[in-house]
């Protein structure tokens, strides 16, 4: 797995293609001109913030991902579930296929699959999945891609940046696998 590193002029850019028209409306992006209303960068997008979602805009696009999650993800003590689809996000609810749920030994998994057409900055997008470790911060996010999708041509949009984690300084940032066409972000 490599890390894809992203040089300042790009990161400038990237965060200029982010501002608040494109956070509203993506398709006015002149990077984004291809695209349509079921592009999911402005849901997914914080995660070219070295994973992070923290700085602008990217805090936006990561409140928006919040919501369209704790539309799905139901709750209630010890267990997680799927709610009715009636209760996901009326502005995503029809570019969601299905929800699968995975309840491991160590993880509880969400599989969010997308129908045809839903992409990510134009590049077709089949689900995202989002895992995380109950009563703990560890888990995952990942963006998979279908395959016959050109991720490499979207990569330099992701930024890593130095952060330091437990006493030492670690790369952050999403991991691309060409293998099975997958971005992904873990966090501790």
């Amino acid at each position: 797995m490599k890390l894809i590193h992203l040089p300042s002029l790009a990161l400038f850019v990237t965060a200029s293609l982010l501002s608040a028209n494109t956070l509203a409306a993506p398709e006015l992006s002149k990077s984004l001109s291809s695209t349509t209303s079921s592009d999911m960068v402005h849901i997914f997008g914080w995660m070219e913030d070295a994973c992070d979602g923290e700085q602008p805009p990217y805090k936006q696009i990561y409140d928006k991902h919040a919501v369209f999650i704790n539309s799905i993800r139901g709750q209630r003590p010890y267990e997680d579930f799927i709610k009715p689809k009636a209760q996901w996000s009326s502005e995503y609810r029809n570019t969601i296929k299905e929800v699968k749920m995975n309840v491991g030994d160590i993880y509880t998994e969400y599989r969010v699959i997308f129908n045809k057409g839903v992409t990510y900055r134009g590049q077709p997008l089949k689900e995202y999945i989002f895992s995380f470790t109950p009563e703990s911060s560890g888990g995952q996010n990942i963006l998979k891609f279908a395959s016959n999708a050109n991720v490499s041509t979207i990569m330099s949009n992701f930024q890593t940046r130095q952060v330091e984690y437990w006493g030492e300084m670690e790369d952050r940032g999403a991991i691309y696998n060409p293998k099975n066409k997958m971005v992904t972000c873990e966090f501790w």
